[in-house]
């Protein structure tokens, strides 16, 4: 049998460059690897229904995005491996209708919200307290990344109609619309990712989508560990090992959540994509989860060769 200290699959083109630096920071530590991606699919699946094959972690950045991945991932939960993020987990949450809720209960501060049942099971729209919310106001579906199905100026009850027919079978969040204050000539805006412990900041900016380095020194360090302390305090409460999510600063120095938690966070260079991710960030969240992996090995398998 062979067996690797982590699996790895994937399918999106622009996760290339990650996992292959993901897998020279794993074989620097000396571990081992086993990516897969479409072309080889059917054959891991083959090797581990024969037990020819084995991992001792794995991460999945694949199955959201092409079913035919979901086989090799009820293959992984049937056999116990330990998946980095768990994708039952995962799934729960991904609902930001579920997490804006747990993050009430635990105290975090999001913005005001209402939330809508699927158009397929409430046709009749009723919105109660529109006025607390405030015009314009968000509209996000409760499922979805990468701004899919968002309205970020939405005015009125026809916007809201609008956008319920688009995705009509998800819940819909009618949110405030957080206006952050301005950071030495920033718009006051993180994104912040979470990987095994450790929490890594950039600057967001919300209306451009684009990111640029952050550091520490940029701003007052109350707010600096106060976003690292929120982190940690969603990761306890979503229970991911890797995530990304979106925190402003408003005029009155309230950290709020703006973005809850993105499991399958975008990890492309901006030295090599121009809408991507400091390089710094990406190297830090990646060389985080190896030592993790390490960690893990290390603590399991004691006097087993990988």
């Amino acid at each position: 049998m062979e067996e690797f200290d982590l699996g790895v699959a994937w399918c999106w083109e622009f996760d290339r460059e990650m996992v292959f630096e993901l897998e020279g920071y794993v074989q620097q530590k000396g571990l081992s690897i086993y990516q897969i991606a479409p072309y080889n699919l059917e054959e891991t699946l083959g090797k581990f229904q024969n037990n020819q094959l084995k991992f001792k972690l794995f991460l999945d950045r694949a199955s959201d995005q092409n079913e035919e991945f979901e086989r090799l991932i009820q293959l992984i939960k049937t056999l116990g491996i330990k998946m980095l993020n768990d994708f039952d987990k995962a799934l729960w949450s991904a609902d930001k209708a579920t997490m804006h809720l747990e993050f009430l209960s635990a105290g975090i501060e999001v913005p005001y919200t209402l939330i809508l049942s699927p158009l397929e099971q409430e046709p009749d729209l009723r919105v109660e307290n529109l006025e607390k919310v405030g015009i314009p106001f968000v509209l996000k579906p409760a499922h979805g990344g990468s701004g899919e199905g968002v309205v970020l100026d939405a005015k009125s009850i026809e916007d809201i109609i609008k956008a319920r027919e688009e995705f009509w079978e998800d819940k819909y969040l009618i949110q405030q619309k957080i206006n952050p204050t301005e950071i030495s000539g920033k718009r006051g805006w993180f994104r912040v990712f979470y990987s095994c412990g450790n929490v890594a900041i950039c600057w967001w900016n919300d209306l451009t989508r684009l990111s640029e380095s952050f550091f520490p020194e940029q701003i007052d360090e109350k707010i600096y560990r106060g976003i690292e302390d929120l982190t940690i305090k969603i990761a306890g409460v979503c229970g991911l090992d890797l995530f990304s999510t979106e925190i402003a600063l408003t005029e009155n120095n309230k950290l709020v959540v703006v973005d809850y938690v993105n499991d399958q966070c975008d990890l492309r260079k901006k030295s090599l994509h121009y809408d991507g991710i400091p390089d710094e960030v990406v190297q830090k969240v990646l060389s985080s989860l190896v030592e993790y992996v390490d960690f893990y090995v290390k603590r399991n398998y004691k006097g087993v060769n990988s």
